[in-house]
């Protein structure tokens, strides 16, 4: 039977952004100027007063669930420690306020955390289990080795990179992504929360949590891994920078909202706030469960689909509350017309195929801000 997880990332259709022969370069190399890295070795003891006063942040809202780990793999670390196996590097983003939000090594700085700083009689201190060499500290937690393996642990030395304040957002999300290639790396959702800290990510997961989306997409978007929050950050990024300044690279598009919003006025990120629940609101009223859902070759509605996402609630948040509430009155009208364009064959490539290409963002916008307005007149 699949889990309520399974079924919230199988909700969401896959979505291919350029057509496998595009031509467009479309990464735009930056200065590698501007790369500012520097290398800080660093002892477990410093590691462990520095977890232990939240210097170094592992915040649940980080993502990619710090525990991910099971207790064997986390002994299995601490067992390194005391053998003086060298750890892979680390990497940091150093922050203004000069905390370190972990780029890379999350996993194996939460094992540490679990075995170390925890609180003796916290319930998730780690025990170590399943060693595979060192059999006689079975069992054991931190303050139950020997005085001289504990020493040995505090002394150890690990490898990190840090990337310094004022290093240019687009550098910073381009390192996080280069980094993170182990098992477990960001989604591009986890890295934007990561990099663009503050009012901007705030108002993402706000926004995601909110009931109106909640119910307008039938709890169907995994949240887990921050999914929802880019379906909120793509509304704002074609509602708030508008589809005519689309240039064509989506990803640097989300992220140029992004940085927009962490500067913008309390008034337009409370203006951005009211247009998305008012159309998750009505999406929802008008469209009920079919909201954001194409029409498949088996005359199904098949799952929700982000570009005609983006173009039903972009042109409802543009809409008045008066002609809101019209496409409400007149949603039988609305919906065999809707009907027909999910039928069109070329409206469907452009909400499939290259839906990331300006053709296919404007087209789709074009089609249901048309479509809107003659149930309009």
């Amino acid at each position: 039977m699949a889990t309520e997880k399974q079924l919230k990332t199988d909700g969401v259709e896959e979505e291919q952004l350029y057509p496998e022969a595009y031509e467009k370069e479309i990464v735009e190399p930056f200065n590698p100027k501007d790369v500012d890295i520097v290398s800080q070795p660093m002892v477990i003891s410093n590691i462990i007063d520095q977890l232990k006063y939240n210097d170094i942040l592992l915040e649940p809202d980080f993502q990619r669930h710090p525990d991910l780990w099971n207790p064997k793999q986390q002994s299995r670390l601490i067992e390194s420690l005391i053998i003086r196996i060298p750890l892979p590097t680390f990497y940091f983003d150093s922050t203004k306020d000069d905390k370190l939000i972990v780029v890379d090594g999350l996993q194996r700085l939460y094992a540490i955390k679990r075995f170390m700083v925890l609180d003796k009689e916290d319930s998730d201190r780690l025990r170590l289990t399943d060693l595979e060499y060192l059999s006689e500290y079975e069992g054991k937690i931190f303050e139950e080795l020997p005085a001289n393996i504990r020493r040995r642990i505090k002394a150890q030395t690990l490898t990190a990179y840090v990337i310094r304040p004022g290093t240019p957002d687009k550098v910073r999300t381009s390192i996080f992504t280069r980094i993170n290639t182990g098992g477990l790396t960001l989604e591009p959702a986890e890295i934007k929360n990561s990099v663009y800290r503050g009012q901007a990510a705030n108002l993402l997961k706000e926004l995601a949590h909110s009931e109106e989306f909640i119910k307008a997409t039938r709890n169907k978007i995994d949240s887990s891994r921050m999914l929802d929050c880019e379906f909120v950050n793509r509304f704002l990024a074609f509602y708030l920078l508008g589809i005519d300044q689309y240039p064509g690279n989506l990803e640097d598009y989300l992220n140029t909202v992004m940085s927009r919003l962490q500067t913008e006025s309390e008034h337009t990120l409370e203006k951005c706030r009211r247009n998305f629940l008012k159309a998750m609101k009505y999406a929802s009223a008008i469209f009920g469960d079919t909201a954001f859902r194409k029409i498949n070759a088996d005359r199904r509605y098949g799952k929700i689909n982000k570009p005609l996402y983006d173009a039903v609630a972009v042109n409802l948040a543009r809409l008045e509350v008066r002609d809101c509430e019209e496409l409400l009155q007149k949603k039988e009208e609305l919906s065999g017309k809707y009907i027909s364009l999910l039928n069109d064959k070329k409206f469907v490539d452009i909400i499939t195929r290259g839906t990331a290409t300006i053709s296919s963002v404007k087209g789709r916008y074009d089609a249901i801000y048309k479509l809107f307005q003659e149930v309009l007149c």
